[in-house]
């Protein structure tokens, strides 16, 4: 179009000079030119180079609303910039195209006002015509109103801009995702890596937040984390990035100047504000956090070891109490190091069934007898012998771990029964010590009275027994409902331990308890202590009331044994009878065992 429209242009101007109408280079097409140009969607206009029009068609007044008679001889800047942009008088009169910028071809997006007022997009195409002097170039415009089309632009980049951040940031909270964070990080390590700068990381855990999910529901948990990350934007200002990167974990990038001093005040901070009781629905909830803290030298660091020492550091906060948050450090590091080795080989001998079950005999004082074993998985720690494995498990974190090591128990222990009867001659209770991370599992009950049809092993000579330093009766409902199925099949119930520190007479009552197992800390100084003996009793004597057996723990000498015979206490457990022995030791020690040759 702007060819046709230079070659009308220089035809019209040879045709003036010539003074023959039709006269151009296209010869005798020349009218069918004009026609062409005259009638084209595109708005022409011709100008000197002092910006002043000379023609137009009527496509440009179609455009703009300005006929070619109110605009001839005028520049357009004149009547078609919106009020913001206007040129003062002086720069519209010193106006001259600069033939080095505006050659052909060159394109303008500029925005335009019509006749009315109305406001529009104008994608203007320049083309020069080439002259002998300068002050007879003439250029050509070519005016598009592109208006729908910038419009719709704009609202793809709005549309793109919005899903962009709904891409980076979590809906709930508005922090930024785990993807945007570990992509800002990884800038942040490789920008700072020349100049040796520090950047600091915390991980923070929310803890028990369960428990708010499952007592207030889902919306209160909502809130509870919509404010923590509230607490996060204030606290980490400008200084930092925040971001959701789990259910109730948080991940905070440092980046500008850091120090370790700086970085332990803000955990502070944010810990003083997180302790503060949040309202929720009228109701007053208290959060808990742990946090991990990381200071490194982008330039000897990567960003897996990074995240992953902030990891360890959060562990570490929340093995060492929660709460609280702790610092990474290179003892830690190599602490974790060696127990994710240690976890590695539990892993592969819980797979393939590489446990040891050991057994310990329960003597009934009266009878004078062995009546039961308790039995318990033990495994082949590569530095410390055998040891139970839930003593180096998290009951938060391991849960999948310390149910396999309990089902070991009861499946060993169920399939070892029958040997022991046969060779005692007399029945024989079994006890499995287990915690929430089986009596929580929904299939554990269909699983128990499986194995005890598979191996023929009564119910009712079953126990479970219940540390109540690990059980939360009033916490978990799950476990209540559990232990009234457990009692419904014809299990009994014991609560280990009673006497701890951990153990309350509440539990009694929320357990359904059937026996009662006296602490082994209570039974130590049974001879020497007058407070431990009175406590015994008082303990045998609630016991009858109740109705419950009782079974005294930890019994090693002949003197502990006597008092608790004298006290009313039925049966005793510990290095006098037997120390805890393998299956095979155990069909031995039933036969031969006689209690009054001791």
């Amino acid at each position: 179009m702007l060819t046709l429209c230079a070659g009308y242009a220089v035809g019209r101007r040879q045709s003036v000079r010539s003074g023959k109408p039709g006269s151009s280079e296209f010869g005798n097409d020349a009218a069918i030119l004009k026609t062409v140009v005259e009638h084209a969607h595109e708005g022409l206009v011709v100008q000197d180079i002092y910006g002043r029009i000379e023609w137009s068609n009527p496509a440009y007044t179609r455009i703009t609303g300005f006929t070619a008679d109110e605009i001839r001889g005028r520049r357009p800047q004149e009547f078609i910039l919106p009020p913001d942009k206007q040129l003062s008088p002086d720069e519209l009169e010193n106006f001259k195209f600069d033939l080095d910028k505006f050659s052909s071809g060159f394109k303008e997006l500029i925005q335009n006002r019509r006749k009315n007022g109305e406001l529009f997009w104008n994608q203007l195409t320049f083309a020069r015509i080439e002259t002998e002097t300068e002050d007879d170039t003439r250029m050509i415009i070519l005016c598009q109103d592109v208006t729908r089309e910038v419009e719709r632009f704009a609202e793809l980049e709005e549309t793109r801009k919005r899903l962009k951040f709904q891409a980076e940031h979590d809906e709930l909270t508005g922090l930024v995702t785990r993807a945007k964070i570990t992509e800002f990080l990884q800038e942040h390590l490789s920008d700072g890596r020349a100049d040796g700068r520090h950047i600091g990381l915390l991980l923070l855990d929310l803890d028990h937040f369960k428990d708010i999910n499952d007592s207030h529901g889902h919306s209160a948990g909502d809130a509870v984390l919509r404010h923590v990350a509230g607490v996060l934007k204030t606290v980490v200002g400008n200084l930092g990035l925040a971001a959701r990167i789990g259910g109730d974990e948080f991940m905070v990038a440092f980046f500008k100047p850091v120090e370790r001093a700086q970085l332990e005040s803000l955990a502070s901070g944010l810990f003083d504000e997180l302790v503060k009781p949040v309202l929720v629905e009228h109701q007053r909830l208290k959060i808990g956090a742990s946090a991990g803290l990381v200071l490194a030298e982008c330039s000897k660091v990567g960003l897996e070891e990074f995240v992953n020492c902030g990891d360890i550091a959060l562990y570490a906060a929340k093995k060492s109490g929660r709460g609280r948050f702790s610092w990474y450090t290179e003892a830690l590091g190599a602490a974790y190091r060696h127990r994710r080795m240690n976890m590695a080989r539990l892993d592969h001998d819980l797979e393939n069934g590489n446990l040891t079950l050991l057994m310990q005999p329960q003597f009934d004082l009266h009878a004078r007898r062995i009546t039961g074993y308790e039995v318990s998985a033990h495994w082949l720690h590569p530095s410390e012998g055998l040891v139970d494995p839930r003593t180096l498990l998290s009951n938060q974190d391991d849960v999948k771990r310390i149910a396999q090591v309990e089902k070991y128990a009861l499946v060993q222990g169920l399939s070892e029964m029958g040997r022991l009867l046969e060779a005692s001659g007399t029945p024989l209770r079994l006890t499995v010590d287990l915690t929430a991370a089986s009596l929580n599992d929904p299939e554990f009950i269909a699983l128990l009275v499986r194995l005890c049809e598979e191996t023929g092993f009564p119910m009712t000579d079953l126990t479970i027994e219940l540390d109540p330093a690990i059980v939360d009766f009033e916490a978990c409902t799950s476990l209540k409902i559990t232990l009234e199925n457990l009692k419904a099949i014809g299990c009994r119930i014991a609560l280990d331990k009673f006497g701890s520190l951990q153990s309350g007479l509440g539990q009694l009552i929320e357990s359904g308890a059937d026996l009662l197992k006296i602490s082994p800390s209570l039974v130590t100084d049974l001879e020497t202590s007058i407070d431990k003996r009175h406590l015994v009793e008082a303990i045998i004597n609630l016991a009858g009331k109740f109705d419950y057996q009782v079974v005294a723990l930890g019994v090693e000498r002949p003197e502990q044994e006597k008092i608790l015979r004298q006290l009313g206490c039925g049966h005793i457990q510990g290095a006098l009878i037997s120390q805890w022995i393998s299956p095979r030791e155990a069909e031995i020690h039933v036969r031969e065992f006689v209690f009054d040759k001791r």
